[in-house]
């Protein structure tokens, strides 16, 4: 075959290649964003839980009808509305995303008009795509232009990632500072880890914490726990199928009712229209065999038998909770200090005279991010496992690339034929056949490649020893952004142009420096994949993000599944989540390529800034109205990402000093961009010098201002008239009372007769909602007017100052039993002293925060729903005879025209207004969870059958 012929066959392969690709990805992304304006609306637990499913104060504003206003209004939110409905972690993101839209927007209006003329007017004459990039420049004069928009490219980047960290600390120090942050147990708390013996109390610990200002609040000692985990585990798998078997019978009465068809014949059967018939009664079989096998075991009734079980499981639980305090302690503990500034102190100094003793020490973890298994590990032994983490990855990296060959080598057939002849026979297909071929399958199997890896570094990071979630998805963003930097970005890079100069293997053997030439005009026509690569992310995968296809098919499939009441809610109450640790990593690779292939192949520009500007849409919507995430770090992830984009300046930079290197006429250029490399690094060195600090900690001097005093809820209370007491309403409605605490013993039932003075479950959530509206905007004593003691002022009683202890089992107790005592008061004295009453209860929500949650977890309600035959009250009676809570409040079962029943909830009240589910509270220090706590606790203590405190 003449050359000339090769060239053309190479120009149809790279050009039917591009516009398979771009039709390709161009019509799926049609689809994608079409079917989304048009079900969008439909749907709304598929495009829009956030509208309902978060806290009120944190939902979205609504949008308007309508594709125009809708998608205009979206625009038009402010920054301040996003970071309170999304959090500062998901506004940082669209933060990254404006700063790429930015960048190369500018830089493209400035680079496309100059590099496509510079390149192919009077240059070389390469085929296909490869005419277009910097390769086919000739004349070295004319590299002068790629230099130069390096420089600027390098100016805006420079310009831009400071300009947004400054802009980001100001916002992370507003965050921090915030009530709804500086409130809240996590901001004054340090972790500790590797703690000598002979130093690992509390009183050692406050001695030692105390010299800070405000001294030391509370101490938590890490304790092993033994079995204590597993059994409430169990518990709460007993009590979630009791509530499904429970369910199902009684769905299976109904059924059952209407077979017979009357009831008469039901009592000749001895039955009730309260009973579960015999024959309907769910069994099954119990065996001592690990794994459960048919046929094999007793056959038992299983309402009887998770009757039993949890009643035996309560009692033990109860007991090893009891007694947690005298469990082996590990060596690390969480520190709560009286004032937000002496938890940044105490992070940041040097505490133990030994090395690696006592450091180091986290701050600002929330206690639902603990990873309770990383308690008990030394800092040396962290580091080990570190090591070996970071092994394993570098493994995993190497051996990875070996797929990504191939599938690179894919995207060049006719160069890959040449190598495995038997190959050859694709070329014979077609234009449009290899064209598909090299376009579009090698980027989707590349997308397939790295969606298996971020499984296997996220146990990597669990098992390095870090003490929090939300670090280990830090961790997992490092790791990610690497493997995708090096085996997607430098090994494709370098596979693309290795198989392009296998042919020429015989050449090379007579003359090796010969490699310098070929690579550098070779290097260029890999960005014909990474091309296709964005073109891929920018429409087909941001499309895929926003339908949620398989979310919106899973909802019409899921309710047919759905049957017990708390099915339904937490179907319509979970929000899906997404992993920033996977999702910036992906952004900043583009990122990356725009600024590797942005000077060498402009025509990568255009797709680049598409992929900012579709992902910025797609994810402000999805960020505001659909996905939720596990835990907050104050937008720790960008900072990392900020690195992430100066190491792909500087490969683009190394890059460009290559290629200018091998070319003799372009030593000043090569000069000037030497120059540019040093002056990157030494901004990326500074960026570090400058800004690491204040990632992660508070400046010191902030804190003179009053404004920045941290507010707290058992400040001592002597002698204060509290005004306005929301006792003084009417009240009328009497009701049940239907969860508990289980540390105290409550055998109320839902039918009994009410005693005078009882108040509704309503009117406890709406005094609740009134009462802590009240208290914050009356505010209370600073945290700055802390005593240092060993022991923590709490009031609990009008006449006198109460204390609790600074280790936090002990004082869990105490506060315990002043909340029991203060149940047999008189409806005047609880009515007198009814704001104290409330901020124990806040206590002991914080108190328990930092308390593995297995130590102080209560049974789960059961919560079954109401329905017409007696059934539901008849098993709830049984069950509170036996110590178990259970209720139907806000559940039923609907009858339809047939008589068959089905499950109901009352959404508007348990999911709309956030009342939760029955006997359900969350804990672990998040200031927006304390009304609902309270609100359970104190309806659990029975206070309600005297008087409603709230």
């Amino acid at each position: 075959m003449s050359d000339s012929a090769s060239e053309q066959l190479n120009y149809d392969n790279s050009t039917s290649t591009f516009t398979s690709a771009l039709w390709f990805n161009a019509v799926l992304a049609i689809g994608f964003f079409g079917a989304f304006f048009i079900l969008r609306a439909t749907r709304p637990q598929t495009y829009a839980p956030r509208t309902y499913a978060v806290a009120k104060e944190r939902r979205p504003p609504p949008l308007p009808k309508g594709f125009g206003r809708w998608f205009i209004k979206l625009f038009q939110i402010k920054d301040e509305e996003l970071i309170k409905s999304m959090g500062l972690d998901r506004f940082m993101v669209l933060k990254l995303l404006r700063m790429g839209m930015v960048t190369f927007s500018l830089y493209s209006i400035v680079a496309i008009p100059i590099l496509f003329p510079v390149i192919t007017i009077n240059q070389g004459n390469l085929s296909g795509l490869n005419y277009l990039t910097m390769g086919n420049v000739i004349d070295d004069n004319r590299t002068w232009a790629h230099c130069i928009l390096a420089i600027i490219l390098s100016f805006l980047v420079w310009y831009y990632t400071f300009r947004e960290t400054k802009i980001y600390i100001k916002l992370r120090r507003k965050f921090l500072l915030g009530p709804d942050y500086a409130n809240t147990v996590a901001a004054r708390t340090i972790y500790v880890p590797s703690i000598p013996k002979e130093v690992n109390d509390a009183e050692s610990l406050q001695r030692i914490f105390e010299k800070f200002p405000g001294g030391v609040r509370r101490v938590w000692l890490n304790r092993q726990l033994n079995d204590l985990p597993d059994l409430v585990q169990k518990r709460q798998k007993a009590a979630l199928s009791l509530e499904a078997k429970l369910t199902k019978a009684i769905l299976a009465t109904y059924k059952y009712h209407i077979k017979i068809g009357d009831s008469n014949k039901i009592n000749e059967e001895g039955l009730k229209d309260d009973d579960i018939p015999q024959k309907i009664r769910p069994t099954h079989r119990e065996s001592s065999l690990p794994i459960p096998l048919p046929f094999f075991g007793h056959k038992v009734d299983t309402l009887r038998f998770y009757h039993n079980q949890i009643k035996e499981l309560n009692d033990n639980i109860s007991e090893k909770q009891y007694d947690a305090n005298n469990l082996n302690q590990t060596n690390s503990a969480f520190i709560e200090f009286n004032q937000q500034i002496a938890a940044h102190m105490a992070a940041q100094t040097l505490i133990h005279k030994k090395s690696m003793q006592m450091s180091p020490r986290y701050i600002g973890i929330s206690p639902s991010d603990v990873i309770w298994e990383n308690m008990n590990i030394r800092s040396f032994e962290r580091l080990i496992r570190r090591m070996v983490s970071i092994s394993c990855t570098a493994a995993i990296i190497i051996f990875w690339a070996i797929p990504v060959v191939f599938v690179q080598a894919i995207a060049n057939i006719e160069t890959l034929s040449k190598v495995v002849p038997f190959l050859s026979g694709i070329n014979n297909l077609g234009h449009t056949a290899v064209g598909i071929i090299q376009g579009i399958l090698p980027a989707c199997a590349l997308a397939i490649l790295i969606s298996l890896v971020p499984v296997i570094f996220t146990i990597l990071s669990t098992k390095e020893g870090i003490p929090q979630r939300s670090f280990v998805e830090l961790s997992l963003l490092h790791k990610f952004f690497f493997f995708q930097l090096i085996d997607v970005v430098l090994v494709s890079t370098l596979s693309g142009g290795f198989m392009t100069i296998v042919n020429e293997i015989n050449d090379l053997a007579h003359n090796p420096f010969g490699v310098i030439d070929i690579l550098s005009s070779n290097l260029p026509k890999a960005s014909t994949f990474f091309i296709t690569f964005v073109m891929l992310q920018s429409t087909n995968q941001s499309g895929q993000t926003m339908l949620q296809i398989v979310p919106y098919l899973l909802s019409y499939i899921k309710p047919m599944l759905n049957t017990t009441p708390r099915d339904l809610y937490n179907a319509k109450r979970t929000c899906p989540t997404i992993n920033l640790g996977t999702l910036i990593p992906s952004q900043m690779v583009i990122f990356v390529l725009g600024l590797e292939y942005g000077v060498i192949s402009p025509l990568i520009l255009p797709f680049v800034l598409l992929f900012f500007m579709i992902h910025y849409f797609v994810y402000l919507y999805q960020f505001l109205y659909v996905y939720e995430i596990d835990h907050e770090t104050a937008g720790r992830h960008f900072p990392r990402a900020i690195r992430h984009i100066y190491i792909g300046l500087i490969i683009s930079q190394l890059t460009l000093v290559g290629l200018f290197a091998i070319r003799p006429g372009a030593r000043g250029q090569l000069a000037l961009m030497i120059i540019t490399l040093i002056l990157t690094c030494f901004a990326l060195y500074y960026y570090d010098r400058a800004f690491k600090p204040l990632f992660k900690y508070l400046p010191i001097s902030i804190f003179g201002n009053d404004e920045f005093d941290t507010k707290k809820y058992d400040d001592v209370i002597e002698g204060e008239e509290h005004e306005n007491s929301i006792l003084d309403i009417h009240m009328a409605e009497y009701a049940t009372s239907d969860s508990k605490q289980p540390t105290i013993n409550n055998n109320s039932n839902d039918n009994k007769q009410s005693p005078p003075g009882y108040v509704s479950n309503d009117t406890v959530s709406s005094m609740v909602d009134e009462y802590v509206k009240s208290d914050e905007s009356r505010g209370s004593t600073s945290a700055h007017n802390y005593n240092r003691n060993a022991l923590t002022q709490l009031a609990t009683n009008s006449s006198m100052q109460s204390r609790t202890h600074v280790e936090a089992y002990h004082a869990r107790k105490q506060l315990l039993k002043r909340l029991e005592n203060e149940r047999h008061k008189s409806f005047e004295e609880i009515q007198k002293d009814e704001a104290r009453i409330v901020n124990t209860a806040k206590s002991l929500y914080e108190t328990e925060s930092y308390m593995h949650p297995s130590t102080y977890a209560s049974c789960p309600t059961i919560w079954i729903p109401e329905d017409d035959l007696g059934i539901t009250q008849k098993e709830i009676k049984d069950l509170k005879s036996m110590g178990i809570d259970a209720t139907s409040r806000g559940a039923a079962i609907v009858r339809n025209d047939k008589g068959k029943g089905s499950v109901t909830i009352d959404e508007e009240r348990i999911i709309k207004a956030c009342q939760g589910v029955p006997g359900g509270y969350l804990t672990g220090g998040r200031e927006s969870d304390i009304n609902n706590y309270v609100r359970v606790l104190v309806d659990s203590l029975n206070f309600a059958e005297a008087i409603t405190i709230m």
